[in-house]
């Protein structure tokens, strides 16, 4: 049995030295997919997607390989429903409240949150449904706001392969990795209730 504590704290560092997976590459992340493949075949939660209370709380990206940008757009963050202004990104965060089927993806950027409310639905033992529904972010004074158009975007789902009590990996429906690590398993307040 693999040491999960052990291969958490390994990950965690490696995932460190991509910035989040905003320079990803080389080494680091061929470790990093070494890390996350033994972790998930020992992955202690079965039906890892049926765990909601496991599920729940604010959870802080530590690493995805979906291609991050530092500088990017809102229109990006947002299925292109904001405009097209620069943003530069410090930090993403993801946060699931199971009681309101609210799955959440929180862009902290420097001048202003971006978030974008999503619903999910257990759909198998590890697989959650999810739907986006709208972005709203508020940068100064400035407040953009737009519904998201499912039929624009490809259906979309996650494979939980990993969970335990603070620590989870993803696996998005393009095959992307999310490494991420609790942080509030019950925030007294929720990002989109600000």
């Amino acid at each position: 049995m693999a040491d999960v504590a052990a291969l958490k704290v390994e990950l965690i560092s490696v995932a460190s030295q991509t910035d989040n997976g905003f320079e990803a590459g080389g080494a680091a992340v061929d470790r990093i997919k070494v890390l996350s493949a033994a972790l998930e075949s020992a992955n202690p939660t079965p039906d890892p997607a049926q765990q909601a209370e496991m599920l729940r709380g604010r959870w802080q990206l530590l690493y995805s390989s979906f291609g991050l940008e530092r500088e990017t757009t809102l229109a990006r963050l947002s299925f292109n429903v904001l405009p097209k202004i620069g943003v530069r990104v410090n930090s993403v965060w993801q946060e699931v409240q199971p009681e309101r089927a609210l799955y959440d993806n929180i862009v902290e950027c420097e001048e202003g949150p971006v978030i974008v409310e999503g619903r999910y639905a257990a759909q198998s033992g590890s697989r959650l449904g999810v739907e986006f529904y709208r972005a709203f972010s508020v940068l100064g004074m400035d407040h953009y706001d737009g519904a998201i158009d499912n039929g624009k975007i490809p259906s979309l789902h996650s494979d939980v392969t990993f969970l335990d009590r603070d620590f989870r990996l993803n696996r998005g429906g393009f095959g992307n990795l999310y490494v991420l690590q609790l942080i509030d398993r019950s925030p007294s307040v929720w990002s989109r209730d600000l």
